[in-house]
């Protein structure tokens, strides 16, 4: 949980604090929107490269020089003199994040047994949760009192009490597999569904947090709300997602099928992105509550979803892990890019309606797959069963 809530700690941390930024690099505050954007984009674009290493080397090689490096990154950012030195220093967090994420996710696949799977993936995705509700808090009061340097030298330390802790941990390691680079790739891609559900990722998840991240945007435009009512309300809906989060395993019990929990989760995000962004808006009351639908219906479903990826990815984990990370974070840089290119020429409800057709393809995707070939496939679930090869 704690890597999770650092690697989300490194998206949010500058929001609250650009104005403070910009004046001590001379920049304008909105540059320093930069920041974020380059630690997510060399995120995405690396860590498909990095996964093959932990299915070889194993996780935790990888995982403990990325903490100290993501922690080394955060503090070159408070001490950088120029903001084109506090770029290099996010671009490197993006490469040690990289290795962090897929890895930590990996491990819970590795370690758990596979009933339990979901609910472990949902615990240490509240990680991540909780730091886009309490960072951009904390941020704030630090850039206010103390110094907006100090937040990332809390991230520094944190990080490194990371590494110490993931050192002393216990972990079962991966088989390593001496298989070339770009045939781990191919082996990786031809398991049975796994390209719909990697797909599936990026037009689900992937714009959907992506639309999370313009949501206060998306409220004041549309409701004409302040800024305080927008916080209280972009921090419920974090809140929403944290309960979702712990509510999987009942859920799970409930709906008999993990595949249906996903299913469901989709609809849920669908109609609420629905109400929110792009129909003609609604009471506040009403929006609120398909806000509501829409967190718990994420919070529950997502880590479902990256469950039954590392179910089915076996011996090439780290792959997939990463390769879905990777498309979850350009799925975030793509909504965010549409939103500063669109909203002022086409409207909120044009970006967002977009993305929601990218959700109804995911769906669409996911219902077409069918339980894997195999002794153990199940009529009722195909997220955990035994990984095939298949060019389908």
């Amino acid at each position: 949980m704690l890597v999770m809530f650092l690697i989300g700690t490194a998206e949010v941390v500058a929001g609250p604090m650009m104005a403070a930024m910009g004046t001590h690099f001379g920049v304008p505050a909105a540059q320093v929107a930069w920041l974020p954007a380059c630690y997510a984009l060399v995120y995405a674009s690396l860590a498909p490269l990095l996964g093959p290493l932990s299915d070889r080397f194993g996780r935790k090689p990888l995982l403990i020089p990325g903490l100290i490096g993501f922690g080394a990154s955060a503090v070159s950012i408070a001490l950088a003199p120029t903001f084109a030195s506090a770029l290099a220093g996010g671009v490197c967090g993006g490469i040690c994040a990289a290795a962090v994420q897929p890895n930590a996710l990996a491990i819970i696949n590795d370690n758990v047994e596979e009933e339990a799977q979901p609910a472990a993936t949902g615990r240490v995705f509240m990680g991540l949760t909780i730091s886009f509700v309490v960072v951009p808090v904390v941020s704030a009061l630090l850039a206010a009192r103390v110094d907006w340097r100090a937040a990332y030298l809390l991230i520094g330390a944190a990080s490194l009490v990371a590494a110490v802790l993931v050192g002393r941990m216990s972990v079962r390691r991966a088989i390593a597999r001496n298989v070339g680079f770009w045939r781990t790739f191919r082996e990786a891609l031809t398991i049975y569904s796994v390209r719909r559900r990697l797909a599936a990722s990026f037009l689900w998840l992937g714009l959907s947090i992506g639309v999370t991240t313009v949501l206060a945007e998306v409220l004041r435009r549309r409701f004409h709300l302040q800024t305080e009512s927008i916080g209280i309300i972009v921090g419920g809906f974090g809140l929403a997602t944290v309960i979702g989060n712990s509510l999987i395993g009942r859920t799970e019990r409930l709906a008999g099928s993990r595949s249906r929990v996903v299913a469901g989760g989709i609809i849920a995000t669908i109609a609420g992105c629905l109400v929110v962004g792009v129909l003609p808006p609604f009471s506040l009351p009403t929006a609120a509550l398909a806000g509501l639908v829409w967190a718990l219906g994420y919070g529950i479903a997502g880590p479902v979803h990256h469950s039954g990826l590392g179910q089915i990815a076996r011996h090439v984990r780290g792959t997939i892990t990463a390769l879905n990370a990777s498309l979850l974070n350009f799925g975030i840089v793509i909504v965010a890019f549409c939103a500063g290119r669109f909203f002022d020429d086409l409207g909120v409800e044009v970006v967002v309606g977009m993305a929601v057709v990218g959700m109804l393809s995911a769906l669409a995707l996911l219902l077409t797959v069918r339980p894997a070939p195999g002794p153990r496939a199940s009529a009722s679930d195909s997220l955990g069963s035994r990984p095939q090869l298949s060019r389908r």
